[in-house]
């Protein structure tokens, strides 16, 4: 049976985490510094890997392709992600950048980086402009959505610009599912709010991230429900996937689900030896690692 790490996966779902963009966060003064992750039980725990990552200096494109390398990845896509702080009523620097800063990072690495653009639903005509920028001069491959920090769920109204927008360009749209982390309500992030979306929008495709935990009962009903809304795992380690989760994505949902580092692009191939021990179906760990992304991200 062939290895996780033989497969070249694609991750779908990592963040801008070169050199440039943590000298701007760290040059920036203290009331410009992120407090949406304060007083939670992670940030007192010492964080997660992903957080742990963003202490790096960071890595220029060439040793992030060479980590890529050594953990099994083939391509990667980076998010411009648009974190509100909804305490501090700004942008979380940390995990907030421009589409430029993520094209200036991956166009040093052609056929292994591609970026996806981001969206602030405070300001829908500048995102929506940057959107349509970034997919037809930097060749981005799709959107994805934070909304926990804005106070609302993705079916908002708000949102439904970029929708249409990406069909227009026939692009997809991943958005955070389930828990934030962040100190930042949870509620919005329910996955059945894509049940909407999708019966409104039936030739958009969606992807519920972050496996829409504790509610990821919710987003595997929705993909095994709509043809257009799949789901990702990224950002939870094989270890920590509940049975009925292994079951699912071993069985029927095999075809519905990508895998994602979420800024853990260093542990992937710990993450993959995982997957070799839960994942019985040889099937699954190639069009969950590699073939579904492939085919939905047109890569």
């Amino acid at each position: 049976m062939v290895k996780a790490r033989e497969i070249g996966a694609i991750d779908m779902m990592c963040y801008l985490m070169s050199p440039e963009h943590y000298e701007k966060v760290a040059a920036m003064p203290p009331s410009a510094q992120p407090a949406a992750g304060a007083g939670t039980l992670l940030s007192e725990l010492g964080g997660r890997p992903a957080e742990r990552e963003r202490r790096t200096p960071g890595y220029t494109t060439e040793q992030y392709v060479e980590l890529m390398d050594n953990n099994g990845v083939d391509k990667s896509l980076i998010c411009s992600v648009k974190m509100w702080d909804p305490l501090a009523q700004q942008p979380n620097w940390r995990l907030y950048c421009e589409e430029e800063e993520v094209y200036e990072w991956v166009k040093g690495a052609p056929g292994r980086m591609y970026g996806l653009a981001g969206y602030n639903p405070l300001h829908i005509m500048e995102s929506l402009e940057k959107v349509e920028k970034a997919v037809k001069e930097w060749d981005f491959k799709g959107v994805y959505v934070h909304s926990y920090g804005y106070g609302l769920r993705v079916d908002d109204r708000k949102f439904y610009p970029l929708y249409e927008t990406c069909i227009r360009l026939d692009v997809p749209v991943s958005m955070q599912t389930g828990h934030s982390a962040e100190a930042m309500l949870s509620e919005v992030g329910r996955p059945m709010a894509l049940d909407m979306i999708a019966l409104d929008f039936p030739r958009l495709t969606l992807i519920g991230s972050h496996t829409g935990w504790p509610w990821s009962q919710e987003l595997i009903a929705l993909a095994s429900k709509h043809r257009n809304v799949y789901m990702d795992v990224s950002a939870w380690p094989p270890g920590y996937w509940d049975p009925w989760l292994i079951r699912e994505i071993n069985g029927r949902c095999r075809y519905k689900v990508m895998w994602g580092s979420n800024m853990t692009i260093a542990r992937a191939g710990a993450n993959f030896d995982e997957m070799d021990e839960l994942l019985t179906r040889e099937e699954a760990k190639h069009t969950i690692l590699r073939e579904n992304a492939m085919r939905i991200y047109k890569l």
